[in-house]
């Protein structure tokens, strides 16, 4: 499988979406969406470039060529015009502590030292 293949169906299965659901959302056919996951076809620029604004990552950890995700300036992990660069495990504990208790976050903010609210 090619780093495009395995990053592109991990995204898609972190959102929870079908290949259908996706390939509805990018605009393209569900064995389309197959292939790609399978490395059995990669997607020309125009396609790739969609594919990243949908997941909001660059292109270069689209295609395994970095673990960086790039969010893109004005989204969530845009803090005050800062563009923040994490990696996907960040990424992921970003994720989990969204869904944990807030007794949880609590206690992770003790942990790490940091406010409830950034200033």
């Amino acid at each position: 499988m090619s780093d495009f293949a395995r990053v592109f169906k991990s995204l898609r299965l972190e959102r929870g979406l079908t290949q259908q659901e996706l390939a509805d959302r990018l605009g393209i056919t569900k064995s389309t969406v197959s292939m790609y996951e399978r490395g059995q076809r990669t997607p020309a620029f125009e396609i790739a470039e969609t594919i990243t604004d949908f997941f909001g990552v660059d292109l270069k950890y689209l295609l395994g060529q970095s673990d960086t995700v790039r969010r893109i300036s004005g989204d969530e992990t845009d803090v005050e015009g800062i563009k923040v660069e994490i990696t996907a495990e960040e990424l992921a504990i970003i994720k989990a502590f969204r869904h944990a208790s807030e007794d949880t976050r609590a206690a992770i903010r003790s942990i790490l030292h940091v406010s409830g609210v950034i200033k």
